[in-house]
């Protein structure tokens, strides 16, 4: 498969432990694509990147509830699981629109 970036995203956002309100942090992730061999099918989407835990014993918190989500700037989710104590993290799945009505 070929892997190619799609989207940068970087901003300021919120994340969510369930409904729960855990902190309101900076992010980067990457948007990247695969596409597949023979080009038939959609091409999958991996989302990684780094939030800000520094200044708070929150990493071990974080890597412990297993429905965490990042509300982005534009109103878009990440369902995510955190892979560090360097605020790594992985999506699950890709990015969710934004519920607003407008």
């Amino acid at each position: 498969m070929s892997r190619h970036l799609v989207e940068e995203l970087s901003g300021v956002g919120t994340v969510y432990a369930g409904e729960q309100l855990l902190r309101t942090t900076s992010y980067r992730l990457s948007v990247w694509g695969e596409s597949p061999p023979g080009g038939d099918e959609a091409p999958a989407a991996t989302i990684e990147g780094l939030i800000d835990i520094t200044g708070i014993g929150e990493a071990i918190v974080l890597a412990g509830p297993s429905t965490l989500t990042l509300l982005l700037e534009d109103g878009r989710r990440l369902a995510f699981t955190l892979v560090g104590t360097s605020g790594r993290i992985i999506g699950r799945g890709g990015l969710q629109p934004s519920t607003a009505q407008e």
